[in-house]
């Protein structure tokens, strides 16, 4: 027996995730009764009894969990090819290079320190300092030199903003387009599992 339902994509990535957790889960279950059974001794008729119906019950629930995994395959191809015509796939693919291009940018800014010193100042370094390592025990560290002058810096500062202001508009936009609906139809099992 199986279901229609019509969802928003958003809660179809939902179903998704849930139906992914219950797969992970029934397979671990599942390998561990069937891998990993393990007795100290024999306990007679009764244990032997009770491990066949482990061994049914894990069976059964790793046939489950194959039957779960077919409807998140499903799930992810209908999502995929709503995605593809709703036009969020490249909005994906833009959301991806900004947050990819944030964490750059934020790692640079947040790496200037005020022990820096900048290029320009090493003109006024003694001419007999000489740095004997970095270590904890040395005496004259290593010079950490500030590769980004002000400017540089500040222009960081803007492009960050730029792109975050440009990151939060494309995102509302991909929710906005993930309202947009689907009508999937799952067995009553997989629609139990996924709360629809």
């Amino acid at each position: 027996m199986s279901k229609t339902c019509t969802l928003t994509l958003t809660r179809l990535h939902k179903v998704a995730e849930r139906l992914s957790r219950e797969y992970t889960e029934s397979v671990y279950a599942a390998k561990q009764t069937l891998s990993n059974t393990k007795v100290s001794s024999y306990l007679g008729a009764e244990q032997q009894n009770a491990l066949r119906t482990a061994a049914q019950d894990a069976t059964a629930r790793l046939a489950r969990a194959f039957r779960v995994q077919d409807a998140v395959s499903e799930v992810r191809r209908a999502l995929g090819d709503a995605n593809v015509k709703n036009g969020v796939s490249p909005k994906l693919a833009e959301l991806d290079k900004f947050n990819r291009r944030l964490k750059v940018v934020t790692e640079l800014i947040e790496g200037q320190s005020p022990s820096m010193i900048s290029i320009d100042q090493l003109a006024n370094i003694p001419a007999d300092y000489v740095a004997d390592g970095s270590s904890y025990e040395s005496k004259r560290p290593l010079l950490h030199v500030r590769m980004l002058s002000k400017d540089d810096l500040d222009g960081l500062r803007a492009e960050f903003e730029a792109i975050r202001a440009q990151s939060y508009a494309l995102s509302d936009e991909i929710a906005d387009l993930n309202k947009a609906t689907l009508t999937l139809t799952v067995s009553l099992e997989v629609s139990k599992l996924a709360g629809i």
